[in-house]
């Protein structure tokens, strides 16, 4: 069977099938890449083509009503793929143009069904094999994280609440908290640089670390001691070229006075009864392991009843909106406004806002939100 489409420059036709000497060895496949609800997923194209369609007998379905019952079609023809529209509704798109005749599809090419987006690869089965193997690693090590985060305090004095979902590429985030004694309650976040496992890691490392209060000489109710000790125990020289950003604090219940650090972290949020605005609260330090020594300031404020305090990463307001906007942490400022209230849920609520205000697909970074609330 022969078929004509358009050559990568749309101006040169090109008849098939293919040449035998061109077919693609046994250790290539045709992939499709897309997201539903956020979930990345991807499927490859059988030897004898897809049809993409928004109901059966369409081998890739896609219940959107963006989507024609008999959308698009995909052929393989050796080491070439053949894209075209069936007649639908609302067009099928390549590098901006709705098709109108067979075209050929390049690796990494994402074409669009309406506004739904399609990435296509052509892909050496031996590199799917490593990268399946990679994302078992990360999968791995994401579990390890969650099994380090502590349980959320449902009753007492001191109630907790998080929300973590972390990225495709794993970032570095974890958090925890716990008694120091009767009368002082202590919390952390921290964000280690870069993406993977060993960002993971170190962050697992570190975390449990303060867990343990495993940082010799040093008085965990003191926030500038704990990132001191950090700062000694974990010299990014030593680990990598990995360093952190840490917000740490303590409160004692009796006087309920809380007391804080930033190290290189950017703001946590007070939010209290008495007091529209969420209030920030920061001091600036530098971030651990960048250097052998520094000086981190301890901020101190007194809360009411019911005050809440929210502690968050920055994958919780770097995002890109559809239309490319950077966000930045006022945006997120306003949502803790809009959504705080005394019966809890902001962490969840803040989720489900930031995912449908960014673009479609997984979150660049990890998101991490804890929130804190004084009885």
């Amino acid at each position: 069977m022969a078929t004509s489409f358009q050559d990568d420059n749309g101006d040169q036709t090109i008849v098939g099938p293919v040449p035998v000497d061109e077919a693609p060895p046994a250790q290539f496949c045709h992939l499709l890449n897309y997201s539903i609800d956020v979930t990345p997923r991807r499927v490859a194209i059988a030897p004898e083509g897809m049809t993409i369609g928004r109901t059966a007998p369409a081998e890739l379905v896609i219940a959107s009503p963006e989507i024609s019952r008999r959308h698009c079609r995909i052929e393989v023809f050796g080491i070439d793929a053949v894209l075209t529209d069936l007649g639908s509704t609302n067009g099928t798109y390549l590098d901006g143009q709705r098709l109108d005749r067979p075209a050929r599809l390049r690796s990494g090419t994402i074409f669009r069904l309406g506004a739904f987006p399609i990435r296509y690869e052509r892909r050496d089965l031996a590199e799917i094999a490593q990268e399946e193997e990679h994302s078992a690693d990360l999968k791995r090590a994401e579990d390890y994280v969650r099994a380090i985060l502590p349980q959320p305090i449902l009753d007492g004095v001191i109630r907790t609440e998080w929300c973590f979902v972390p990225s495709a590429k794993l970032g570095g985030d974890a958090f925890g908290y716990q008694f120091l004694s009767e009368t002082v309650f202590a919390g952390f976040l921290l964000d280690v640089s870069g993406h993977g496992i060993g960002s993971a890691m170190h962050a697992a490392n570190v975390a449990n670390t303060l867990r343990r209060r495993a940082l010799p000489g040093v008085d965990f109710a003191d926030p500038a001691a704990v990132a001191a000790g950090l700062n000694r125990m974990f010299p990014m020289e030593e680990h990598n070229g990995l360093m952190l950003t840490l917000w740490y604090f303590t409160y004692d219940l009796p006087s309920r006075q809380l007391r804080y650090c930033a190290a290189g972290h950017h703001p946590a949020f007070l939010v209290t009864q008495a007091q529209a605005e969420p209030t920030p609260l920061w001091r600036r330090g530098p971030a651990i392991g960048m250097m052998q020594s520094g000086k981190w300031l301890v901020g101190e404020a007194s809360l009411p009843p019911g005050a809440q305090l929210l502690i968050i990463s920055d994958g919780t307001f770097e995002i890109l909106t559809p239309d490319g906007r950077q966000w930045q942490i006022e945006d997120l400022r306003q949502l803790v406004r809009q959504y705080a209230t005394p019966d809890g849920g902001l962490t969840s609520a803040i989720y489900t806002a930031v995912r449908a205000a960014a673009r479609p697909g997984p979150l660049e970074d990890d998101f991490s939100a804890l929130l804190v609330s004084f009885a």
